[in-house]
């Protein structure tokens, strides 16, 4: 096994159709979750950007823990990319900066001769979407338009099929983690939307299926 190889699966996991996995951040020891469930006729990598990704960033460079890329959909062909911060906080202002910590990782993805392996993961995609992620049990607080008005911008410009996305904030949700969800569903009468999950039964979030129904519930 060569050291590349060695190295890509210290920070990627890879994930078949029909595969369950828990999104953790173990490094920073959030209680926060992502259960996904992976759709019919899917690859994908579960990629750790904070630490693994992107790596020697300047000091006051806070990144995102991780993202989910479609490495390949036969069923519907859509090249889809999850960037995820998980915060498990109940703090306004800490999860104001899980916003700010996304936008400065797709900055530096985008940086292309200091992070190569990086931009693969935001470019030629038909839609980037983004998600703060909390603990079970407990409450984001709300992240009005305003707080990811810019964020929902970068996302929208970075989808190939931006034509198709009718309210740029459905690009971004809250994943509110629930020991009693036995099915996991979409919440919300408008963008940006919750999903209610757990990692039991049918708690676990369809990817990338659950993500493509944010668009369509405008």
């Amino acid at each position: 096994m060569t050291d590349s190889k060695k190295q890509k699966e210290s920070w990627i996991v890879d994930l078949a159709a029909g595969q369950d996995h828990v999104v953790r951040d173990t490094e920073h020891k959030s209680k926060a979750i992502i259960p996904v469930r992976i759709d019919a006729g899917n690859s994908v990598e579960v990629v750790q950007v904070d630490g693994g990704l992107l790596t020697g960033l300047p000091p006051g460079n806070a990144v995102c823990d991780n993202l989910v890329y479609t490495v390949k959909d036969t069923s519907t062909e859509l090249n889809i990319t999850w960037i995820i911060e998980l915060k498990g906080t109940q703090n306004q202002k800490n999860a104001k900066h899980a916003i700010e910590q996304i936008i400065q990782s797709i900055q530096h993805m985008q940086q292309q001769a200091l992070y190569p392996q990086a931009a693969k993961y935001i470019r030629n995609r038909d839609f980037v979407f983004a998600g703060v992620a909390g603990a079970p049990d407990k409450t984001l607080p709300v992240l009005n338009n305003v707080e990811i008005k810019n964020l929902c911008k970068k996302l929208k410009a970075l989808s190939g099929r931006r034509k198709d996305v009718k309210n740029m904030f459905s690009l971004f949700c809250r994943i509110m983690p629930n020991k009693k969800c036995k099915k996991a569903e979409i919440k919300g009468n408008e963008p940006p939307y919750d999903i209610m999950c757990y990692n039991k039964q049918d708690g676990y979030i369809p990817y990338p299926s659950m993500l493509v129904r944010l668009l369509k519930n405008n």
